[in-house]
């Protein structure tokens, strides 16, 4: 019931050209913008593989999952696939795997153009696993709060602009090196420090990093479940 649900809902989110763009389009040539225009330094590729996680997180499956079930929930798709025989649990999970799997395909996929592009393996691919894994799970959870909150599919593009950027922003803080330890509040820095330490960087850090995105993919759970509604928005 699973796959069929997930089937279903990719044919939706490609048939929809706006989505399709800004789950597909957007982070793959953002993602190969990065590596392309870099100028091969080593300290360099911490950044650009932090910026081509966070979009491919931020758009595919953050942006994407607002969007998504936003969309789903105003058309009453939502309260139908409830009334049916799957459970509440597969039902968001037949909706969020293909957008999940989507995000974490792009994200190896642009990982792949940065080594042909000449970046150096990972020293601690270990923490590369715990930014990745992480970040889907934050990203994917956060998308599910903030649905909660959109009215409409069109209003997706604002609800989510505050949080995508401080992904971004913070991505960028912790990929360029050792930061003070509150800019760890700001959701992306703990993904970019787990990265810039995975290829070398200052390993000093690992620790507080990986507690930031294990809070804020905690405080994404917990916005999904607050936030999240089943019923349209009056």
């Amino acid at each position: 019931m699973i796959t069929a649900l997930a089937v279903a809902e990719l044919k939706l989110l490609l048939r929809n050209r706006t989505a399709a763009v800004l789950a597909v389009l957007m982070p793959l040539a953002a993602g190969l913008y990065f590596p392309l225009s870099t100028d091969g330094e080593h300290g360099g590729w911490a950044a650009v593989v932090t910026l081509q996680l966070l979009f491919s997180f931020g758009f595919t499956v953050y942006v994407t999952v607002t969007t998504a079930l936003t969309a789903r929930r105003q058309d009453l798709y939502l309260k139908r696939l409830r009334t049916g025989a799957a459970s509440d649990v597969v039902v968001l999970t037949g909706i969020l795997l293909p957008v999940v799997l989507l995000g974490l395909a792009q994200a190896f996929l642009l990982l792949g153009v940065s080594l042909a592009a000449g970046a150096p393996l990972p020293a601690r691919p270990e923490l590369l696993a715990v930014a990745v894994v992480g970040g889907v799970v934050l990203a994917c959870a956060a998308g599910v709060g903030t649905s909660g909150v959109t009215g409409t599919a069109e209003l997706a593009q604002i609800t989510t602009a505050p949080f995508f950027f401080a992904l971004i922003v913070g991505g960028l803080l912790g990929a360029n090196g050792a930061v003070d330890l509150p800019v760890f509040l700001v959701p992306g820095t703990g993904l970019g420090a787990l990265v810039g330490a995975a290829w070398g960087g200052p390993t000093e850090q690992v620790g507080p990093a990986a507690l930031s995105v294990l809070v804020w993919a905690a405080a994404g759970v917990g916005a999904a479940v607050r936030f999240f509604r089943w019923d349209p928005r009056g």
